[in-house]
């Protein structure tokens, strides 16, 4: 049975420069979605998607069911659900670019696109799953295994490629149909390719957290007069870029992380300097509709917020823990509307429904 929970979200947090008072908590109901088989299991949730039938694409870091190899990446399964959640199908089972899944997305044609920043490839998949365009490269599993070009220690990364990618981490479109492909772990650039897969423009070319620099780009989006929406994680901003990827201005926040959190993972919560780190903005979302808002969130502790596309933050909501209705470590974010997200967590290996309620006010555990 569908589980739900109406939270009033109460949140005790430490104000930090940049961070915004005053801001409401939006009500929600959530609900765990996935159906799964017996004996079929899903992992880490790395990206999450709905087509136009509201079926449920979910790229999940599960090990392969045949026989593999700790020397190569092999965690990356796709499988649908129907609009219940109940399990359909896996897909692309033998597909060659699947090795470390890191997004998918589901264009307006209802095609399905695989990011892996395993093989530094991101794959079109029709509506009949058939493959429709291949963008990158995937290295040959030959001499050193583990270690790509770029990997051994003091050795630097390599400059980037145009067309090429090292851990692409999403994809996007415009109303033309240009792809747009923030690309990542390694490099830290935006890669526009048109329609057909040719490459227009690679930009920022170093790591650097100047205008049009990045680091780590983690989630891209395009909102509908075609402005590009960059996740820069490692700048702790989201920067927008016009159409031809030119610098337009930024979006800054900074989540307010109450100094007694203790992260699940405790490496990951806090720096060097042991100051309790939020991993924002990870990934990103704009509705559709006439009036687009951006979803993004944190990591940790673990919500997610709502923005104007002029960057005004007007709701948030969300907050760490295992129950339903919590977060643990947000992956992937779909925006169906302005008030139903699909969040899928790594540490908690689920998708959740969330249908938000702006304005209800008043709810009670």
């Amino acid at each position: 049975m569908a589980r739900y929970l109406v939270v009033p979200l109460i949140l005790v947090l430490l104000q930090a420069p940049g961070t915004a008072q005053n801001v409401p908590e939006i009500p929600f109901d959530a609900q765990d979605v996935l159906k799964m088989p017996p004996d079929l299991y899903v992992g880490e949730i790395a990206g999450v998607a709905l087509n136009s039938r509201r079926h449920i694409f979910v790229y999940t870091r599960t090990g392969p069911d045949d026989a593999g190899t700790i020397l190569e990446p092999r965690s990356a399964r796709i499988f649908e659900f129907d609009a219940e959640g109940k399990f359909l199908k896996e897909i692309g089972k033998n597909l060659y670019s699947k090795g470390w899944a890191h997004a998918v997305r589901v264009d307006r044609e209802d095609n399905i696109w695989l990011i892996d920043n395993g093989t530094d490839e991101v794959v079109k998949l029709g509506p009949d799953y058939r493959v429709k365009l291949i963008l990158g490269r995937r290295n040959e599993p030959v001499g050193e295994r583990v270690r790509r070009a770029g990997m051994t220690p003091a050795q630097p990364v390599p400059p980037a490629r145009p067309g090429y990618f090292y851990e692409p981490t999403d994809v996007a479109w415009d109303s033309q149909g240009n792809i747009f492909i923030s690309d990542g772990y390694q490099n830290s650039n935006v890669h526009k390719f048109d329609k057909d897969g040719h490459i227009v423009k690679l930009a920022g070319t170093t790591r650097g957290g100047g205008p049009g620099q990045f680091n780590t780009p983690h989630g891209i989006a395009v909102d509908a007069k075609g402005f590009v929406y960059v996740a820069d994680r490692g700048n702790a901003r989201i920067q927008v870029l016009d159409n031809d990827l030119n610098y337009v201005r930024e979006i800054k926040y900074q989540p307010a992380v109450d100094a007694t959190f203790k992260s699940p993972i405790p490496d990951f919560g806090r720096d060097q300097q042991g100051t309790p780190r939020s991993l924002w903005p990870n990934t990103l979302c704009i509705t559709p509709g006439s009036t687009q808002y951006i979803y993004t969130h944190d990591m940790l502790p673990g919500q997610i917020q709502k923005f104007t596309l002029d960057g005004k933050l007007v709701g948030r909501f969300g907050s760490a823990g295992r129950k339903v209705g919590q977060l643990g470590w947000p992956h992937a974010l779909s925006c169906v509307s302005e008030n139903e997200l699909y969040v899928g967590e790594l540490l908690n290996w689920r998708v959740q429904k969330f249908t938000l309620k702006p304005g209800a006010g008043g709810n009670t555990r």
